[in-house]
């Protein structure tokens, strides 16, 4: 394995060491040369003295001065030549000296030629090192720049220009804030300043105009340099282009408030869950309709809203969707404000994954305690129905076999059981246009009944009636139909022989509630026709028959427990009959 190669900025702290050794030894040589050529000199100046001194010796000497000892010279000379060889062991010290510096200042001369070199081709290796990252730079999709320790910009990549349409000078110091959008503009420069203040990290998300003056959301993070104490020497930033990440989520948060918006519109109650009922969230017409916190319906905890009879129901049927896929339950849920339980259908459907997986599950509950109120009323209307239509079948057979007795002709039968059946449908029309179950009123009987013959005005007068009684007396159902054929019979012997078939006849009916005892109640009906001319005589063959009379006299006091009287007086006839009627209804309009 070779050696690890070194950074530019090893290399380059490693070459300022060597030289600042070099500078030190280069110091320490320049030092002991000058102490050498002081020493030098001072013992040149010593020898120069002595040399005079024992010149002046060996010459003629003054008469003043007496010659020295032999002593005294012996010793001067010695002293001269321990001085000539101390001067000459410094000077062939001095030459080593510079022999010595001078080889250090031709090493020194290499050494800094070679450093030199190095620090240049290191000066080219960054050169080179900031080309590339300037083009790495320019190759990143992000908006790079850099700013100084007070942060005004000094350098943009490529991208920024080539986004914004401007050049590098025009972005630098705070002309790149000039492509923030204006209602951006603001709130950036305030947090970048307080950034550089605090000296942390600063990150923000702003919009900025592209060349064609459209603006696209970018994530925008910068973080200081520091030098090795700490003091920030530079800004480094980048901006991430998120518009499509951003405009996504905004349209994402527009669809989860109108999905929240649907969701709290809807009169369902909504849940999410997870294994298997394990409830995550419940709408607010959940806690609105029980009672019940969100986070309290939370795991299994919806249970308690239901009924006690239908909460193991309720899980079995969780259990079952685990394999079918599909959750419905039958049950009833509290409610709060009736404090009484309903019944709800509950519904839910399993949120699935790319793969497939399980995810959560996704529900409604939606009320239908009315439904099923309305269906038990249904099977109440179903079975009356039938008992009705049964009781019908047998009457429209009575009345069938009772008018082909009495027809002398089938002509005279048709006639007979076509006023007969339309009798009863009209009671059918009175009895299904009942509203919220009021009962048919016996005046909305006689003038149905009536009106099918003789015109009649809003009061229920006519030409030749009178109808006098209270209004809103009402009938038991089972007693509608034989009352109405009564009606109809003597309506329809009036139109044809009586009182209404005759310009001087007249019709009064008159009736009443009696009370005989107490809790009970009975209608009375007194039915009067006068100005009847060509009465038939005593004992002889009714007109029509007799069926009417018959029904009057025989069948009422059967079917009705009614007491009944007909009667052909004088001047036509007269029928009364009493007949129960429901006492809670006897002041009128009951149910």
């Amino acid at each position: 394995m070779g050696k690890k190669a070194e950074a530019p900025g090893q290399i380059s702290a490693r070459l300022l060491d060597e030289v600042e050794q070099l500078r030190t030894s280069l110091e320490s040589a320049l030092e002991e040369n000058g102490r050498l050529m002081e020493d030098r000199d001072r013992l040149s100046r010593r020898v120069t003295q002595l040399s005079q001194d024992l010149q002046a010796a060996r010459s003629a000497p003054p008469p003043a001065p007496p010659p020295l000892p032999p002593a005294q010279q012996g010793q001067a000379e010695e002293e001269l030549r321990v001085a000539f060889e101390e001067l000459q062991v410094l000077t062939e010290e001095l030459e080593v000296a510079n022999s010595s510096l001078q080889q250090a200042n031709h090493e020194l001369d290499g050494r800094v030629e070679e450093r030199t070199r190095q620090i240049q081709e290191i000066n080219d290796t960054l050169r080179a090192t900031e080309d590339s990252l300037r083009t790495i730079a320019d190759l990143v999709p992000d908006l790079l720049w850099r700013s100084d320790a007070t942060g005004h910009a000094n350098w943009f990549n490529q991208r920024w220009c080539d986004y914004t349409g401007w050049d590098e000078e025009e972005l630098k110091e705070e002309g790149w804030a000039n492509a923030l959008h204006p209602l951006d503009r603001a709130s950036s420069l305030a947090a970048w300043a307080q950034a550089m203040a605090a000296g942390t990290v600063y990150q923000e998300q702003h919009r900025i105009r592209d060349a064609q003056g459209d603006y696209r959301w970018f994530l925008i993070r910068a973080e200081p340099m520091r030098d090795a104490n700490g003091t920030i020497l530079a800004w480094f930033a980048a901006a991430t282009d998120m518009h499509e990440q951003r405009t996504a989520m905004e349209a994402l948060q527009r669809s989860e408030l109108r999905f929240r918006t649907l969701i709290e519109g809807m009169p369902q109650l909504v849940w999410r869950a997870v294994d298997s009922g394990q409830w995550t969230w419940s709408s607010p017409q959940w806690s609105a309709f029980t009672g019940q916190s969100e986070k309290a319906s939370r795991s299994l905890g919806w249970l308690e809203m239901l009924h006690p009879d239908d909460r193991d129901h309720a899980m079995a049927a969780w259990t079952r969707a685990q394999q079918t896929g599909s959750l419905e339950i039958e049950g009833r849920i509290f409610n709060a404000q009736d404090r009484r339980y309903r019944h709800f259908r509950t519904r839910g459907v399993p949120v699935r994954s790319s793969e497939s997986s399980l995810l959560e599950w996704l529900g409604t509950s939606t009320d239908v305690d009315d439904i099923v109120q309305l269906q038990a009323h249904q099977e109440v209307l179903v079975g009356e129905l039938q008992h009705r239509t049964r009781n019908l079948m047998a009457v429209v057979q009575s009345v069938t076999a009772r008018t082909l007795k009495g027809s002398h002709s089938l002509d005279h039968f048709a006639q007979c059981i076509r006023d007969r059946l339309d009798a009863l449908a009209r009671v059918q029309g009175l009895l299904s246009r009942r509203k919220g179950g009021l009962r048919v009123t016996f005046d909305a009987l006689l003038r149905e009944e009536l009106s099918a013959h003789v015109p009649l005005d809003a009061d229920g007068r006519g030409e030749h009636v009178t109808l006098t009684g209270p209004a809103g007396i009402s009938l038991k159902s089972a007693t509608v139909q034989t009352l109405a054929l009564a009606l109809h019979e003597l309506a329809t012997n009036a139109v044809k022989y009586g009182a209404l078939s005759q310009p001087a006849g007249r019709l009064e009916v008159r009736w009443d509630i009696r009370r005989p005892a107490p809790g009970e109640c009975r209608l009375f009906v007194d039915w009067r026709e006068r100005g009847v001319s060509e009465l038939p005589a005593p004992g002889a063959e009714p007109k029509g028959g007799g069926y009417g009379r018959e029904l009057i006299e025989r069948a009422l006091p059967y079917q009705l427990n009614a007491q009944t009287s007909y009667a052909v007086e004088t001047d036509g006839v007269h029928c009364t009959i009493d007949v129960r009627v429901p006492s809670e209804d006897s002041e009128g309009g009951g149910r």
